[in-house]
């Protein structure tokens, strides 16, 4: 097995048993490109999942698709999500996570030449679960931890969540571009699969592999799936029943059921984890003060996020002189309106992991939540001006990013030996389930006071979206404040 390395022939891999700092990669050399190279994925992620989204009405109209179809098309990319994540993670975290990356980059390649090439909707909403295969952000979480030293592991995290913010930007920009010029759906899944492309060769050529195949040689490699799966399947039940409720009904008996079943399954999954010789993380260390915090943030990361991008888009795209409010923004220039968020993506992306190096994170992260909710009173109060929207976004941009950042790499740092990949994992089931409950939010809150002859929402729908999602940073400050002051990131974590 090797290490690709900059400028230079890939290198052997020292034995797993050498002293940690010899099997590190140099961050000038090969480690820093190893980062810009995650980076990229995370970016051309988010760029390919944000650009189809304006695009989806035509789609609907040129496959003669039923709003619930459509919703189900919209559906699919999360829900392959949730159910793959933990299966995946635990096998990069047993036979390699390089390699099961390529895996996870490839079904998404088919997965956008399916919903490319689709004529009926289940062709389509196939295609679009294979592209919902998002293991990668905790197999990356697997390589770098042994790969890459506790600082340089820090500085890839911040340039990881620098990428995404970059990728949302573009995402909605690409996506107005294309309404703009008049291009069509395939044209933006054809885009996608070519990004995919450009993933795979720098993951093939920069992207490095973790210790897990040299870990585990001479062991059984064989994984517990009864957890694992379980686990998919539970949050699969609880995203189903928390997207569809606004046109099921939120009491209703389908909602309830799948939501219950759901959440069943996950104590199921977590007590059939407790008793996997090999399971995700320690359920200990999972309930911790050490660990749970920073899963708490993805709760409010995901309900608040999905509101904030739904509502500011919403009010950007409406017309005024429709509505009585909104900018009548096109696709495109609504989408510019996220610059400040890119921007302050790339700023503090190398400010935090410099900050975490000298104190410890209980602090930043709870100064980070408090802007977060800041952010979302400032639009409360001031969205109906289009100046005071930039602002908000760039507010929002600083928060979020410093947010994620602190939160992933406490959750890098905390994560057993041999176990990166499955640690993650579970933030980001976490934050799958709650973007599915951000969106139940937004469409119960956008279809107050609506009806088939008014369907416009007025305009106190907006501000009361922004409210909500104010309450809901509440729980990213109350994990920072629970968060263990044991937890530092300025040593390497000894597990």
């Amino acid at each position: 097995m090797t290490v690709p390395t900059t400028g230079s022939p890939a290198v052997q891999l020292a034995p797993a048993e050498l002293p940690d700092t010899q099997r590190k990669l140099p961050w000038k050399r090969a480690g820093m490109l190893m980062a810009v190279t995650f980076s990229g994925l995370q970016m051309l992620n988010e760029v390919g999942a944000m650009m189809a989204i304006p695009l989806y009405q035509s789609m609907s109209m040129d496959l003669g698709l039923t709003p619930s179809q459509v919703s189900w098309a919209l559906l699919a990319t999360l829900l392959m999500g949730a159910a793959s994540i933990a299966l995946l993670s635990k096998a990069g975290d047993v036979f390699g996570h390089r390699k099961v990356m390529i895996i996870c980059i490839v079904g998404i390649f088919v997965g956008y030449v399916m919903s490319a090439l689709a004529t009926d909707f289940t062709v389509l909403v196939i295609g679009r679960a294979l592209t919902g295969i998002m293991a990668g952000q905790a197999l990356v979480v697997g390589i770098m931890n042994d790969r890459l030293s506790n600082f340089d592991r820090k500085k890839a995290i911040g340039i990881i969540a620098g990428g995404q913010a970059v990728g949302v930007t573009l995402g909605f920009g690409v996506g107005g571009l294309m309404v703009v010029v008049g291009a069509t759906w395939r044209h933006a899944f054809w885009i996608g699969a070519a990004l995919t492309v450009l993933s795979m060769a720098g993951m093939l050529l920069w992207g490095s592999d973790s210790d897990a195949t040299l870990r585990n040689r001479g062991k059984s490699k064989r994984i517990d799936v009864a957890g694992v799966t379980l686990l998919g399947f539970s949050l699969t039940a609880i995203c189903i029943g928390l997207s569809q409720s606004p046109a099921w009904g939120f009491t209703s008996p389908a909602t309830l059921t799948w939501v219950i079943a759901g959440v069943v399954g996950l104590g199921l999954a977590l007590v059939a984890e407790s008793r996997s010789k090999q399971p995700l993380v320690d359920i200990s260390l999972l309930l911790s003060t050490r660990l749970m915090p920073a899963y708490a943030v993805f709760v409010t990361l995901g309900i608040a996020g999905i509101m904030m991008f739904n509502f500011v888009m919403g009010w950007a795209l409406t017309p005024a002189e429709l509505a009585g409010y909104g900018f009548g923004l096109n696709p495109l220039t609504a989408g510019f309106l996220f610059i400040p968020m890119t921007l302050a993506g790339i700023v503090v992306s190398t400010v935090i992991p410099r900050l975490l190096h000298r104190v410890p994170p209980r602090g930043p992260l709870a100064a980070g939540a408090f802007l977060l909710m800041l952010s979302f009173v400032w639009l409360y109060f001031m969205h109906t001006q289009l100046w005071a929207v930039v602002v908000g976004i760039l507010f929002y941009g600083v928060a979020y990013t410093t947010v994620l950042t602190i939160a992933i790499s406490i959750i890098a740092a905390e994560a057993p030996a041999g176990k990166g990949a499955g640690t993650a994992s579970i933030y980001v089931g976490i934050a799958l389930s709650a973007s599915a409950i951000g969106t139940a939010v937004y469409a119960a809150i956008i279809g107050l006071n609506t009806t088939p002859a008014a369907p416009l929402p007025p305009a106190e729908n907006y501000a009361t979206g922004f409210l909500t999602a104010a309450i809901v940073s509440i729980v990213a400050i109350i994990a920072a404040f629970t968060l263990s002051k044991r937890v530092q990131l300025t040593e390497v974590a000894s597990h």
